[in-house]
């Protein structure tokens, strides 16, 4: 051991390698343990010491939070507008309507409730997007 590093102490919490004249490790706020009375070994050369990690970064989450409402929503809207429309299309077999060629208004139902689905989603999903984009494009300058 060299005589700076008998000036020093390790410190059982952090494992870091504390001067002498403090009894507070700095990095971990443990108290310096107390001394034992058997000697050291000499054969013990090595003093593992902890580096400065820095923490690793955190990837940035791809939508921000509105962004994010508006592409879950325009999912949820394709998810529920589909189950409509299937509904629309069985529903002349499950429930009588009374009116003439009930098929057809089904089929013509089916129609109206899939195109507004499908436009609802696009344009929700649509706006996310632009907006995800002007903003990486607004970070990136």
């Amino acid at each position: 051991m060299s005589e700076v590093e008998k000036d020093k102490w390790l410190c059982r919490s952090c494992n870091s390698l504390i001067s002498g004249d403090t009894n507070i490790c700095p990095i971990c706020r443990a108290e310096r343990p107390e001394e034992s009375s058997e000697p050291m070994p000499e054969d013990i050369a090595e003093v593992v010491t902890k580096e400065e990690y820095a923490n690793t970064p955190v990837a940035p989450n791809k939508y921000i939070f509105r962004e994010a409402v508006l592409i879950n929503s325009a999912d949820i809207i394709l998810v529920l507008g589909l189950f409509c429309t299937f509904g629309a299309l069985i529903a002349p077999l499950i429930v009588d309507f009374g009116v003439v060629a009930p098929m057809m208004w089904a089929i013509c139902a089916a129609v109206v409730l899939f195109a507004t689905t499908m436009i609802s989603w696009a344009i929700l999903r649509t706006i996310g997007e632009v907006s995800r984009q002007l903003r990486e494009r607004e970070n990136n300058k």
